[in-house]
C-alpha cells in the first residue's frame, strides 16, 4: 500500500490510510474488527482476540510526531478512565503502527515534563466537568492537545535499537511496520501476574 502523498498529506486521506493500516495489522494478528461510530466517544475501531478487547483511537501522522489532539468530553473521559482504551499511532510514510495503552502512554509522556502533577489535576477537572454537566445540563466541548516531550519517531528508534528498554514497556506494547508485509519490530515483555 503506497502512502506517498503527491501534494502533501491531506488530513482526511491520512486518517483513512491510518485506519486501513490498523485494520490490516489487526487482521494479520488474528483479531476481529468493528469500525466504531463517532458518537460512541472515540474515533476508531474495536478489536477482539480471544476475549481481549481493545478500543482503539487511531492517530495518523506524516510530519510532526510530537503532538495529538483528542476532541470531545466523552473521548477525553474514555482516555483517562477506561483501561481498555488504546491509541494506535500510524507514522507515515514509514507505515509504522505503534500500539500504546492510552492512559499509561500519556502518563509516561507527561512524566518527562517538569510539572508532573498535571495528570491528577486533569482527572479531577474531568470528574468536576462530568458532575457539572449532569447537574446543570450544560454540554462541554473540550479539545485536549497533548504535546509530547519525546516524539513517536524517537520512541520507535529507541525501542527497535534497545528492545529491553524498560521505560516504555508498560505503555508502548508493540510496534509494527508494513513494507512488503507486516513485521513486528518491538514487543514489550509482559509480566506474569
Amino acid at each position: 500500500m503506497s502512502t506517498d502523498f503527491t501534494f502533501g498529506p491531506n488530513p482526511a486521506s491520512m486518517e483513512k490510510v491510518g485506519v486501513g493500516l490498523v485494520c490490516s495489522v489487526e487482521t494479520f494478528r488474528g483479531c476481529t474488527i468493528q469500525i466504531v461510530q463517532r458518537n460512541s466517544g472515540f474515533n476508531g475501531i474495536s478489536t477482539n482476540k480471544n476475549g481481549d478487547v481493545r478500543k482503539i483511537e487511531v492517530k495518523s501522522m506524516a510530519t510532526n510526531y510530537k503532538w495529538i489532539a483528542i476532541s470531545s468530553l466523552v473521548a477525553i473521559d474514555k482516555l483517562f478512565f477506561e483501561r481498555d482504551y488504546w491509541i494506535y499511532f500510524v507514522l507515515l510514510p514509514q507505515n509504522y503502527v505503534i500500539m500504546t495503552k492510552g492512559f499509561p502512554f500519556v502518563k509516561r509522556q507527561l512524566s518527562f515534563t517538569p510539572n508532573d502533577d498535571s495528570l491528577e489535576a486533569l482527572q479531577e477537572w474531568m470528574k468536576a466537568t462530568r458532575k457539572l454537566g449532569r447537574l446543570t445540563g450544560l454540554k462541554f466541548l473540550p479539545k485536549l492537545q497533548l504535546k509530547f516531550p519525546i516524539g513517536l519517531d524517537e520512541i520507535v528508534k529507541r525501542l527497535t535499537e534497545n528492545p529491553d528498554d524498560r521505560v516504555w514497556h508498560d505503555s508502548v506494547i508493540e510496534i509494527w511496520q508494513n513494507r512488503d508485509g507486516w513485521k513486528r519490530l518491538y514487543a514489550a515483555v509482559q509480566e506474569e501476574c
